[in-house]
């Protein structure tokens, strides 16, 4: 039965880098954070030596897109594009400027009837994703996943940054970026199995996090062998370690001394929603050339609302069994 995953195109822009092979590879060949003093606090961010600084949001977005773009083998013309975007983005005015604007600039983008809006941020990215498995299930041959966002922007656009020494202790640990990611999914009887995908919203704002705990609660009733490594959307902010700190042991049971902990944000820099497609790219790669092998928890946090998590595999082609 074909209910695997294969990644068929990518690429990948970030603050850091626009180069999709070096994005991947930060954490072997990391790119310093530039450093700034604004409002008296010493402050980390990356963003795209392209773009210049005082572009609002939605024109950030477009050009992102534009580089992304140039990097694709093929573009997703005639395929669904499930579009994930930052939850600042949510309400109808705001969602309406940046669609404007980037149909302007992409004329087909969204034309096929099958494409979806996710503006819920981190945790959009796996919520696209039950999107796409639902959409080659009932016969679509590609669907693609792309997310966008600037947390920078903001910075960028407040009163001017004053550039600092390099070897400045930095006071805020979070580094402020930007990204673009895409990919294209296709259907396959082998490749990336996803076991357990589900997302929850947060109507709390008390440490107890109801929703993380219902889905790490979830996770650890459903899997039934150890986690080798956990994806998480942690970007050196306490309290987004917090988030999913305070519920690491309703994980008990399904992890050990040698479960990881991978945490991409602190050597791409925060990159909002597009963040969750970047990991979801990231260990999919793991897999696919052979680093990884067991079981893999993705679990996203976006900065207001939702939750989501997902435990993947990699399903051979030779024996169609989980390695």
């Amino acid at each position: 039965m074909a209910g695997c995953l294969r990644v068929s195109d990518y690429a990948v822009v970030l603050g850091k880098t626009a180069l999709t092979d070096w994005a991947l590879q930060l954490d072997a060949v990391p790119v310093a954070a530039n450093l700034a003093m604004q409002h008296k606090q010493l402050a980390q961010f990356n963003s795209v030596a392209d773009i210049a600084d005082d572009l609002p949001l939605a024109e950030r977005l477009v050009l992102l897109l534009q580089l992304l773009w140039q990097q694709l083998t093929r573009l997703p013309d005639a395929a669904p594009v499930l579009l994930v975007l930052p939850e600042q983005l949510a309400g109808e005015a705001a969602l309406q400027d940046c669609l404007t604007a980037l149909q302007q600039a992409f004329p087909t983008l969204l034309s096929h009837p099958a494409c979806q809006l996710y503006p819920y941020g981190r945790s959009a990215a796996l919520m696209a994703l039950a999107a796409a498995r639902q959409l080659l299930a009932a016969g679509e041959q590609q669907v693609w996943l792309v997310g966008l966002d600037s947390p920078v922007a903001a910075m960028l656009a407040d009163t001017p940054l004053e550039p600092v020494q390099a070897d400045t202790q930095a006071t805020e640990p979070v580094v402020w970026s930007e990204g673009a990611v895409a990919l294209c999914l296709t259907r396959s009887d082998s490749g990336l199995n996803c076991q357990y995908l589900a997302s929850d919203a947060s109507v709390s704002q008390q440490i107890d996090e109801p929703a993380l705990a219902q889905l790490f609660t979830a996770v650890a009733s459903k899997v039934a062998q150890p986690l080798r490594r956990l994806y998480l959307a942690d970007n050196g902010s306490e309290a987004l370690t917090a988030c999913w700190q305070g519920q690491y042991p309703r994980l008990a049971g399904v992890i050990n001394i040698e479960t990881e902990l991978m945490l991409p944000a602190y050597y791409t820099g925060e990159l909002g929603a597009a963040g969750g497609v970047y990991r979801l790219l990231h260990l999919y790669l793991g897999y696919s050339q052979a680093m990884y092998n067991g079981l893999t928890l993705q679990c996203e946090i976006s900065e207001k609302l939702y939750r989501a998590v997902a435990v993947f595999s990699w399903q051979q082609a030779s024996t169609l069994s989980d390695i």
